[in-house]
């Protein structure tokens, strides 16, 4: 069943089922019939149109008389023979290799997919067909064209990662593995794609990712002309090159006869179940522009589904992928045109939302901030009028924006991945590369060094942060990695009025959480308690419909010595997914509440039995005058499994909560069968205040966290 602006989708496994379910309906929908609100509902039936059913790239650019490779996705039945019964009926309607061919299929636990060569003759019969849900042409990566430095390297030390260090896995075009910054960092590469027979990077993508992957800020390594990796990166090839023999540039292509998703799923079943690779990062910085949420979608698609499926088979992995990229050029005409709309257009503009597979909820999702301002000098002394449409630490003018599917908060994380700096060049708007990052090259000699700009950079630097942490603890579950991740995030610029030019405060907030999520993480806040900031960590399970009450003695030096003081609480957890699910893509929702000054057996008693009801209400009335008030609230945070909220305390608040401090969780299921099915989760709460009280002594000797079922 699949919510539309207009209605439902309903999906029937065949003809007969429908038939069955139209009797019950005039049974029930009758005078004597039973009163069921969901039949009233409905007052007609019709076949999903042809033009709902045509995704962007295939609208925009229909089939001609030539075969061209394109991808369809079938419902997925309950019986997977009904789906492989319909591809062979396909097959043998279809003989004609000429105008119609199957080339890879892919029948996952939620969706099917094929990559077909048909020309539009064919196409034109069987999109009209009950069973296929969506059409459209093949994912284009799209990179901007490289431009080169060359540093002298002979007085720069390369280093090998720490023999224990954990690997980091990048699905991308490859890697230069005797390049001088990445040859004693390679843990192993391989293959997916049959388009170019060499596994080493032609694109020059692969390698700039594994560099952020392997160093994290490339720029700062150069200035201290010491490269020390933090982890062995590993190398799955999904893209190859393509020349333009024209203009001499080079994009990345996919295979043609392959699924992206196909190859996906081969590479990391292929590398993580390599026990030996000790692999628990995984970095996706690819993305479909035919495919923005909200705009093109409003499902899950598969590719964004398989990542889910994949980190929930491998829950000690961390999924990290990029938001994507828009550039405003392409929207507006003039820089002018382009400063006064920004930041504005980020979340106003359908354009700018997050891309496939960027709304996978198990992965990590990371957007661009600016760095530093700085232009590039002009070596003829013409200096250019130039503008930076970003300042230091606001968002990057290309990133892409949330929220994500179900409204979650995408993306959680953002790093730096560059800006815009622009200038008039007789009529057209063209971009200094001091707004770009340095980057790897897929050179292995002379210009060693690129610029560019992108979440795609971005997000690997997330990911060699994960591959830190993870070396630090590598015991820790991919609940517990990614929940450090939030609790090391924040803020570096300011959500204001202001810049966001909004009506108040709080609609400011909101709009950063849509652009920016949880922030910035550092190492060092996500590893580090201090006297006057402590982390608290639980790593549990809990039973679908079950709730559980952390209750901890607070000192009381925290409220009642003057200062700024914060309460933070993080969640991770990783539920099953289902991408034909439109009410809830998250087979069971988990939600926390922080209360004081109660009796924790007061909350279990005025929570009462876990139900549906009790997940709408959020918190009973009784116990609201209790409850620490937290941003994100409730309703915005429980729809997603990356979880964070706080509550800081500017001033000295009128009544000064008491302890003990209350920490309820809650596990409502949504869809799942299995009602004995328990749910990993990860749960920290850090108390940090600005004066250096000893906190942390004094929670350490005081500390009888209890938990109750």
């Amino acid at each position: 069943m699949m919510g539309t602006t207009s209605g439902y989708w309903v999906v029937f496994s065949d003809d007969d089922t429908l038939s069955q379910f139209k009797s019950k309906l005039a049974t029930y929908g009758s005078e004597e019939g039973h009163k069921y609100d969901f039949f009233n509902a409905i007052d007609s039936f019709r076949d999903i149109p042809r033009e709902k059913k045509i995704g962007k790239g295939l609208r925009e650019k229909p089939l001609g008389e030539t075969a061209e490779f394109i991808d369809i996705e079938l419902w997925r039945m309950t019986d997977p023979q009904k789906n492989e019964q319909f591809i062979n009926e396909l097959k043998q309607t279809y003989s004609d290799w000429s105008q119609f061919r199957i080339t890879d299929t892919l029948i996952s636990k939620t969706f099917v997919l094929l990559r077909i060569k048909l020309s539009a003759a064919v196409f034109d019969e069987i999109i009209e067909l009950k069973e296929i849900s969506r059409a459209d042409r093949p994912s284009v990566p799209r990179f901007n064209p490289f431009e080169y430095t060359r540093p002298d390297i002979s007085n720069m030390e390369f280093h090998e990662p720490d023999e224990a260090a954990h690997g980091i896995l990048i699905i991308d075009s490859g890697i230069i593995s005797n390049h001088p910054m990445l040859e004693r960092c390679i843990g192993g590469e391989e293959n997916f794609q049959a388009g170019e027979p060499q596994i080493q990077d032609t694109v020059g993508h692969g390698t700039a990712v594994a560099g952020c992957a392997a160093y994290g800020d490339i720029e700062s390594c150069l200035e201290t002309n010491d490269f020390i990796p933090s982890n062995w990166i590993f190398s799955a090839k999904v893209m190859y090159a393509e020349r333009n023999e024209i203009t001499g540039t080079v994009s990345a292509i996919y295979d043609p006869e392959k699924l992206v998703e196909h190859q996906l799923k081969d590479a990391v079943e292929s590398f993580l179940s390599n026990a030996e690779y000790h692999i628990r990062v995984v970095n996706i910085s690819l993305g479909n522009s035919n495919e923005v949420w909200h705009k093109h979608y409003d499902r899950q698609l598969p590719l964004a589904a398989l990542i889910d499926e994949l980190a929930f088979e491998f829950p000690n992995v961390v999924f990290i992928v990029s938001a994507g990229n828009n550039k405003p050029s392409d929207i507006y005409n003039t820089i002018e045109e382009i400063t006064s709309s920004y930041p504005a257009y980020l979340t106003k503009c359908s354009d700018f939302k997050i891309i496939n597979p960027a709304t996978s909820s198990l992965a990590l999702t990371v957007g661009s901030i600016a760095g530093k301002v700085r232009i590039e000098q002009e070596r003829y002394g013409a200096e250019q009028i130039k503008t930076a449409v970003a300042s230091e630490d606001q968002p990057s003018p290309f990133t892409r924006t949330g929220f994500g599917i179900n409204d979650m908060i995408k993306p959680e994380l953002v790093e730096y991945g560059g800006n815009l700096i622009l200038y008039d060049n007789y009529g057209r708007v063209a971009e200094d590369r001091g707004g770009k990052i340095a980057l790897l090259n897929n050179r292995t000699t002379e210009d060693i060094i690129q610029y560019d700009y992108g979440t795609s950079f971005s997000a690997p630097k997330v990911a060699h942060l994960a591959g830190k942490i993870v070396n630090r603890f590598p015991q820790g579950s991919g609940n517990f990695i990614k929940n450090m991740l939030l609790v090391g995030a924040d803020y570096p610029c300011e959500p204001s009025k202001n810049f966001y030019q909004t009506a108040d405060k709080k609609r400011a907030e909101v709009t950063h959480l849509e652009i920016c999520g949880y922030g910035l993480s550092s190492f060092e806040r996500a590893i580090t308690s201090f006297s006057n900031r402590v982390v608290l960590w639980d790593e549990g399970q809990i039973g679908l419909n079950r709730m559980k009450v952390y209750s901890l003695q607070l000192p009381s030096i925290f409220f009642s010595e003057q200062g700024r003081k914060k309460i933070i609480v993080a969640l991770t957890f990783n539920p099953e997914t289902r991408l034909t699910r439109g009410d809830s893509y998250l087979g069971n929702r988990m939600e926390f509440h922080l209360f004081h000054s109660i009796n924790p057996q007061i909350l279990i008693e005025k929570y009462g039995v876990i139900t549906e009801q009790a997940e709408e209400i959020g918190v009973p009335d009784y116990l609201k005058k209790f409850e620490i008030d937290f941003f994100p609230g409730g309703n915005t945070r429980k729809s997603g499994c990356h979880q964070k909220a706080w509550k800081e305390y500017r001033r000295q608040p009128k009544s000064i909560p008491a302890t003990p401090i209350s920490l309820v969780l809650l596990n409502f299921n949504k869809w799942i069968s299995d009602e004995n099915r328990m749910q990993d989760y990860c749960i920290s709460v850090t108390f940090e205040h600005e004066k250096e009280i000893a906190l942390y002594n004094e929670i350490r000797t005081n500390i009888q966290t209890r938990v109750r079922v």
